[in-house]
C-alpha cells in the first residue's frame, strides 16, 4: 500500500525511517501498532507516525485476514479475476494475493528483492499497485488467462426523467 507524506519527520530512534514532505512511503505492516506504521523508502525500512501521512487505500487490499476467509470472499464474487490482496499468513510482514479461477481460489505469494522491489514471477515493481495494475492487463496465471478484475458494482436503475 501506498501513502504520501503531508509533513517532514525526522526520526530519533534507529527503528524509525525520516521522510519527507511528499515523499511516497510503501506501508509494510499497519496492524502492530495504532499510531506508527511500518512503512518503507528508497530500499530502508522502518516505521513511521501514521498521523504524518495519507494512506492511498484500495478496495483490494484485506489487510489481515486468513486464507480461508479471503476464499469466502472470492467465491461470492462470481467472477474470474476478482482478487484481494492480504498480508501473508505463513510470512508475517509479506504479502498474497489471492485470485477467483471461477472454480476455486489461486494463491499468489508476493515476493520481494532486498532492493524492496515486489515480484510474483519476472517482472518487478516498486509498489503493490504497480503489480495490480500490470496483472489487470497482463495473465497472472501461467497455464490460463487469468487477469485481475476489480469487484463489478451492482448496477443502479435508472430513474427517468420526468418529461
Amino acid at each position: 500500500m501506498e501513502s504520501v507524506a503531508l509533513y517532514s519527520f525526522q526520526a530519533t530512534e534507529s527503528d524509525e525511517l525520516a521522510f519527507n514532505k511528499g515523499d511516497t512511503l510503501k506501508i509494510l505492516n499497519m496492524e502492530d501498532d495504532q499510531n506508527w506504521y511500518k512503512a518503507e523508502l528508497r530500499g530502508a525500512e522502518g516505521f513511521i507516525p501514521k498521523n504524518y501521512i495519507r494512506v492511498k487505500p484500495h478496495p483490494w487490499y484485506s489487510g489481515r485476514i486468513s486464507r480461508q476467509l479471503a476464499e469466502e470472499i472470492l467465491m461470492k464474487r462470481n467472477h474470474l479475476g476478482a482478487f484481494l490482496i492480504r498480508e501473508s499468513e505463513s510470512s508475517p510482514g509479506e504479502f498474497s494475493v489471492s485470485v477467483n479461477y471461477g472454480d476455486q481460489v489461486q494463491h499468489f505469494k508476493v515476493l520481494r528483492e532486498a532492493s524492496g522491489k515486489y515480484y510474483l514471477w519476472e517482472e518487478k515493481f516498486n509498489s503493490l499497485n504497480e503489480l495490480v495494475d500490470f496483472y489487470r492487463t497482463t495473465t497472472i496465471a501461467k497455464q490460463r488467462q487469468v487477469f485481475l478484475r476489480d469487484e463489478e458494482p451492482l448496477l443502479k436503475p435508472r430513474i427517468q426523467p420526468r418529461l
